[in-house]
């Protein structure tokens, strides 16, 4: 394709090339190919080549003083259309390489060592809690950002699923066994130190007289027995 087009035509497909391995984030050196390796060198593209040198390695720096230095690239209505979208993927790569080290930071900290504006920061860091690859929150009014250690979002999902483990187990003992008994629990509290079943317990005499006979329910109760029928009312 090179050696039937054009010299001019032959750079102008190059620096395509190069705009579009930097869109689409790739670590491929457009100039390892038979095809254009002997392109590498030529004064007419090296600006492209540098730039794509200091994306491949996330030199920000660099990247932004290339650029500012050959702004006759933006005389291409393709290129200048595109090379927002690769400072923009620049910068984001940028945001995320500094703060990984940090726990809490500032905007106007990640502004100075970028060298770019504070909405912007503030636009780029925003982007990157709701795609998930920063977790974080930005507190606006003193424009700091905190972000959730991985730790504590383990042990946060970790309380999170016994609570619903318990919970399950709680309904399925309320449900489909007996429940539990009010005079067990009663009398559990009074004898904590007493083995259920052991000589003395008085659990399985309580369950006995509240299923065996009214009668003498209600007289442990301390309450009239149950009427029998033709049983007269006292006056």
């Amino acid at each position: 394709m090179y050696d039937e087009a054009g010299s001019l035509q032959r750079i102008q497909v190059l620096k395509y090339l190069v705009l579009t391995t930097m869109l689409m984030g790739s670590d491929i050196n457009p100039f390892d190919s038979q095809e254009t390796k002997p392109y590498k060198n030529d004064p007419r593209i090296a600006a492209m080549t540098d730039l794509v040198d200091a994306y491949q390695r996330d030199d920000i720096h660099g990247y932004e003083r290339i650029l500012q230095s050959n702004r006759d690239l933006l005389a291409d209505p393709f290129i200048a259309e595109n090379i927002d979208e690769v400072t923009r993927n620049m910068r984001t790569k940028a945001v995320v390489k500094l703060v990984a080290p940090y726990t809490r930071f500032t905007l106007a900290f990640i502004s100075q060592r970028l060298r770019i504006s504070l909405p912007e920061v503030q636009d780029i860091v925003s982007f990157l809690i709701v795609d998930g690859r920063l977790r974080a929150r930005i507190d606006q009014q003193r424009g700091t950002v905190e972000v959730e250690s991985t730790p504590d979002l383990a042990r946060v999902q970790a309380v999170r699923a016994w609570t619903a483990a318990v919970s399950s187990l709680w309904a399925t003992v309320l449900n489909e066994g007996d429940g539990f008994k009010p005079e067990d629990g009663a009398v559990a509290a009074s004898y904590p130190d007493l083995e259920p079943g052991a000589s003395g317990d008085p659990r399985p005499a309580l369950r006995s007289l509240k299923s065996g006979g009214g009668q003498q329910f209600g007289a442990l109760r301390g309450g009239p027995p149950p009427r029998g029928k033709g049983a007269k009312v006292p006056r």
